[in-house]
């Protein structure tokens, strides 16, 4: 079968009358499986990305004439436009995540092992000794329960726990694969970029220069750049601005400080010039960046069917 012949479904509108906001579903693996025999036939999802999570039993992910056998306890990603199929055992369960594509770039955009394991479909057993596998499946049964409890600020908490589980599941992925990986260098590397990041995330406002981080690392300016640019598809100065915007919007969201002082507190001797840094970064000045996400905080979720 062509990738043009693949169906590509838009799971759930018709069915349970989502309205126009919807972005994640949840629901139990037997529910849509034993309808189908516990065999999905290929199809794909422009839009959306699924998380399979199975807490019992085994079976096939089927990709074209591929087919990769799973067993649980593990997870299954599948990324938008992927063509998938599944043959479960009749004694198969867990929780299957269904999730709007648009929540994935500034996830993948956070570090590129991330990147890197979300770019594909992927098939990560939880059975390993890492921490971020266990907490995958108790994040899927949260996701859950919070999605079909719908209480207050359930959105905003959903959108938080999405982002943790599918960074936890890909930290697994890239962690198993690190341990396959042949070349030393490429794992001294990824261990750059950890530290790196978290250099810069104490660092960023004091507006550093990369001399200052390749010093710390023990390395040139021009070694840390390659590096950074090979690993995170970008320079060292543009992750250190990445985490500079990231720690301006949590201030402007989250503290009641006069974007004056923000702009001062984030290393910025000139606000004007904050403003521009800003505005050029979210297309937003910072407070209408302030007031636009303060007036989501505050918005009553809206009403779930299904």
């Amino acid at each position: 079968m062509s990738a043009r012949q693949v169906p590509n479904y838009r799971l759930y509108r018709e069915k349970t009358g989502e309205s126009e906001d919807f972005w994640l579903h949840s629901e139990t693996l037997p529910v849509r499986s034993r309808l189908h025999n516990w065999e999905i036939s290929l199809h794909r999802h422009e839009a959306l990305f699924q998380m399979f999570v199975l807490e019992a039993g085994e079976g096939e992910l089927l990709s074209g004439a591929k087919r990769t056998p799973f067993a649980a306890p593990s997870a299954i990603y599948v990324p938008p436009g992927a063509a998938h199929g599944f043959r479960f055992s009749r004694d198969a369960d867990g929780l299957v995540l269904t999730v709007l594509a648009d929540r994935l770039p500034s996830i993948r955009a956070s570090d590129a092992a991330v990147d890197a394991y979300l770019s594909g479909t992927q098939v990560t057993p939880l059975d390993g000794d890492g921490a971020d596998g266990v907490l995958v499946a108790a994040l899927a049964a949260r996701i859950h329960g919070e999605l079909h409890g719908a209480g207050p600020g359930s959105d905003i908490l959903l959108d938080a726990m999405v982002t943790e589980i599918v960074l936890r599941l890909a930290r697994t992925g890239a962690r198993a694969e690190d341990a396959d990986e042949p070349a030393a260098a490429g794992r001294r590397d990824r261990q750059r970029m950890h530290a790196l990041t978290a250099l810069l995330a104490a660092h960023c406002r004091e507006h550093q220069p990369v001399g200052f981080y390749a010093g710390r690392l023990g390395l040139s300016p021009v070694h840390l750049n390659r590096i950074a640019r090979r690993e995170a598809g970008a320079s060292v100065q543009e992750l250190a601005q990445r985490h500079l915007l990231r720690a301006a919007r949590r201030d402007l969201v989250f503290t009641p400080s006069p974007v004056q002082a923000i702009a001062y507190s984030l290393g910025f001797q000139d606000p004007a010039y904050f403003n521009r840094f800003f505005k050029r970064q979210t297309g937003m000045t910072p407070g209408a960046f302030r007031e636009e996400e303060r007036r989501k905080l505050v918005k009553a979720p809206a009403a779930r069917t299904g």
